[in-house]
């Protein structure tokens, strides 16, 4: 007989087991589950290669029998990307149960009700209910059945899936969504409580729903109950762990399902990718208040151009950017252009690409490249896609512009700045653009090429102003009018080190409510150094990259504070109409 540290030293195998869902013996154990408790066997077992993939499905689930939930799929709560994943999931939802509207496919599914286990069918009868009978038996101690441990099993499962301190839960993209996924079957019936079982039962024959509990543990990954079906992942191809036994990987994803979904860790905390791939080009600002041990790790990797890695380090981050990114090239787009084929021996693919219409496929191989997208082969090509994609948001801005004006719409460029600052309506950038951004980024940091070509190209640009059917007097949105500030040393924020002050952002714009005229939060900033070709839009709702932003806002006329928030103003589609794609 095992003792009860091996049978717990075996529940942490389970949890972080690698090898393939046996499925076939995890949906013979679900049936036996159901079965045990009282239930009629699910209708339906609808696998999925990942949390990540079952996520929206199982949301818009919950959201049905959670109301508190029901904000959190509000159009204002959401993406564009996000609700377009929610319509989605109801659509793929609906196929794979054979239903034809959404309110069917509620009603086929069954939805839960207060707890993961509390099955919409029949509310008096509950998992948890006949858990609690099967373990009385075992023993009558009911004070055992919520012991509380402190070992290696009980970190791991409360890192890895539990409630808000999940590595799961932080790394899907929404609230909602995360909500979902850090309500498992285990949320209630845990690795720790099942390891507790399985040493009180002894060499006892197992009551059958704890033996098809452990069972399904055994075969799957993380599941989800409902009256009419199971939801049911696959393990993950890898996890590592520190000597802590929590998620942690220095040099890549902690986790990493079949589906290629990929989770980062450090010492049992997600943290986004670029902390551990593109450690170099992250800003101190972003982990302050971090782990110490990851702050200090970001440091000796160069992170944010910390004066303390060590010249080996420099040259590994750095090895040799392309003459042509240092280069100061011509104003004017041929001249320029020309100089950047010449340059990469007449070839650019990816501008070539670019020009057919591929806009957001090859801006996604540029950011993938990350700062090697200043090495040769690829500096010049990125450069032309750079140059090129700000040409038509300058085009775009110049027809705002006009249409605006046309409109009667009255600019504002004092109101906005908050820092003392003027920003014009549009450009255009100055007869030194290209030596100024050069000065800035030898002084300040380097910035992605998507802002250097924004400088260069558009300059800075303000649409903030007031229309009677655009912005009207008490208008309860926000319209969030596209504004960029201009380059100036002003719009640099610093961070504060043992080595003195360092540059750590450039401040984009101010917020939506402080471009409203109302008191509001942070500036939208960039994180400078940043060696990518495109960067995020920090605190701003969307956290969009810099590009993306630029396109949402287009898509809104310049208006980008009216998605989500219900109808908008009819003008917006005719300033919207016919702008250039990039």
């Amino acid at each position: 007989m095992k003792s009860p540290d091996e049978i717990r030293a075996s529940w942490l195998a389970h949890l972080y087991s690698t090898v393939g869902a046996d499925r076939v013996r995890a949906e013979a154990a679900v049936r036996r589950l159901y079965a045990a408790a009282g239930f009629p066997e699910p209708r339906h077992f609808l696998w999925y290669d990942s949390p990540n993939a079952a996520a929206w499905p199982l949301t818009l689930l919950f959201a049905e029998g959670d109301r508190a939930m029901s904000p959190l799929l509000a159009p204002s709560a959401l993406s564009a990307d996000g609700r377009r994943r929610m319509d989605d999931a109801r659509a793929e939802l609906g196929a794979r149960l054979g239903t034809s509207d959404w309110k069917a496919t509620v009603a086929e599914a069954g939805v839960l009700r207060l707890s993961t286990m509390q099955a919409m069918a029949d509310p008096s009868r509950l998992f948890g209910t006949a858990f609690l009978n099967a373990r009385f038996e075992l023993d009558n101690d009911i004070s055992a059945m919520f012991r509380v441990h402190d070992d290696e099993l009980a970190r791991a499962e409360t890192h890895f899936i539990g409630g808000n301190r999940g590595v799961l839960r932080s790394a899907v993209e929404s609230a909602a969504t995360g909500h979902a996924i850090s309500h498992p079957f285990y949320q209630e019936v845990s690795f720790s409580a099942m390891a507790d079982d399985e040493a009180l039962v002894g060499n006892r024959p197992a009551p059958a729903i704890l033996e098809a509990s452990w069972s399904i543990a055994r075969s799957a990954g993380l599941w989800w109950p409902f009256a009419n079906v199971a939801f049911l992942t696959d393990r993950p191809s890898e996890i590592h762990v520190n000597a802590q036994t929590v998620l942690h990987r220095e040099d890549g994803p902690a986790v990493v399902y079949r589906d290629g979904w990929s989770v980062y860790a450090w010492n049992g905390k997600r943290v986004p990718r670029a902390w551990i791939m593109e450690t170099e080009s992250v800003s101190p600002r972003d982990y302050k208040g971090f782990d110490p041990t990851f702050v200090k790790w970001a440091k000796s990797k160069g992170s944010g151009g910390s004066a303390g890695a060590t010249a080996a380090q420099k040259t590994k981050k750095r090895a040799k950017p392309a003459a042509v990114i240092k280069a100061i090239l011509p104003a004017d787009p041929a001249a320029r252009l020309e100089r950047l084929r010449s340059h990469a021996g007449g070839m650019l693919p990816l501008f070539e690409r670019y020009q057919a219409g591929e806009h957001r496929a090859v801006w996604r191989e540029l950011v993938a490249l990350g700062p090697a997208v200043r090495d040769d082969p690829h500096a010049a090509d990125a450069l032309a896609v750079a140059y090129e994609t700000m040409r038509r948001v300058d085009a775009n801005v110049r027809t705002l512009v006009e249409r605006l004006s046309a409109m009667g719409y009255a600019f504002d460029a004092d109101r906005p700045s908050g820092r003392g600052m003027t920003v014009r309506v549009g450009g255009p950038p100055g007869p030194n653009a290209g030596r100024n951004v050069a000065s800035f980024e030898q002084e300040f940091g380097t910035l992605p090429l998507s802002l250097r070509a924004f400088y260069e190209v558009v300059g800075e640009v303000n649409l903030n102003g007031s229309h009677p059917s655009i912005d009207p007097p008490d208008n309860p949105v926000a319209p969030d009018p596209l504004l960029v500030y201009g380059l100036d040393e002003g719009i640099v924020e610093f961070d504060d080190d043992e080595d003195g002050e360092s540059a750590r952002a450039v401040t984009i714009a101010p917020d939506d409510l402080h471009k409203a005229n109302t008191s509001g939060g942070d500036a939208y900033e960039m994180a400078i150094p940043d060696l990518r070709a495109d960067g995020e839009l920090l605190n701003e709702r969307h956290s969009l990259l810099f590009v993306d932003y630029l396109r949402l806002c287009f898509a809104y006329g310049g208006f980008p504070g009216y998605e989500g928030r219900g109808s908008a103003p009819s003008a917006l589609s005719g300033l919207r109409e016919g702008l250039l794609e990039f």
